[in-house]
């Protein structure tokens, strides 16, 4: 895989950690130059050291993609890039009778208002050289529902929208449009839950998540096909899930 995507450039959202993390590593190791972006500085800039040491150009930009000032300054540090791994989200996991409009609110803003302006910023410069690849990371909760889960897999179901939308107005600039949808992946996206039926329902696990590193193996699958071909819709699960 070294050296694939050898004179590509790529955007990562949500690269300080999790998913966007191992994905930002991979296309680098694969040669492609990465600017990853996220809220944490630190860990920002770790990734985009490692991606220089992994053989692609690392840079790194702090900010939030609900801001939309930020976006438009991510737009203009993104000009020209190749490609767009669309990542960034949070999770907040409650039963329906407990869960928050302000949770719901903010998922929604994160998942779904966020992933589409990024890009639409990126898309719009993708137009204009009539060349590009967006990927949207979405969830197997984008085609189900799973308890204590219905705001987050809405969200899921709307970013997949989304993602079909792109692929069908894109289509014609000779944009690729990809949606990765994973199953539960080990990440820290969890930690901050406190429900009890949450904590019991994930203690009560019975099969092994996927790795952050699975997912960003099928992202560099998707956007490494030759010019012909792109693959739509790319599920991942466990495999005793």
């Amino acid at each position: 895989m070294a050296g694939i995507l050898k004179g590509r450039s790529v955007l990562v959202t949500g690269a300080s950690a999790g998913i966007g993390r191992a994905t930002a590593l991979a296309l680098a190791r694969a040669g492609a130059d990465v600017l990853v972006t996220g809220r944490r500085q630190a860990e920002l800039d770790e990734v985009a050291a490692l991606c220089a040491r992994a053989g692609g150009a690392g840079r790194a930009l702090r900010g939030d993609l609900t801001d939309k000032g930020f976006v438009r300054e991510l737009g203009q540090a993104a000009n020209g890039v190749d490609v767009l791994v669309n990542n960034a989200g949070i999770l907040t996991y409650a039963p329906i009778r407990d869960a928050s409009v302000e949770d719901c609110e903010a998922m929604f803003r994160s998942n779904v208002v966020a992933a589409f302006a990024v890009a639409q910023e990126i898309a719009l410069g993708m137009m204009k050289r009539r060349h590009g690849h967006l990927v949207f990371v979405t969830s197997l909760s984008a085609r189900n529902v799973n308890s204590m889960a219905a705001s987050y897999a809405a969200t899921k179901h709307a970013l997949s929208a989304y993602a079909k939308g792109f692929r069908v107005e894109m289509k014609s600039f000779g944009i690729k449009v990809t949606e990765v949808a994973p199953g539960m992946v080990d990440t820290h996206i969890r930690d901050d839950s406190t429900h009890p039926e949450v904590l019991k329902s994930i203690a009560a696990r019975k099969f092994a998540p996927l790795m952050p590193e699975d997912v960003a193996d099928a992202i560099v699958y998707a956007v490494s096909t030759r010019e012909g071909c792109c693959p739509d819709l790319i599920e991942l699960r466990p495999t005793d899930n």
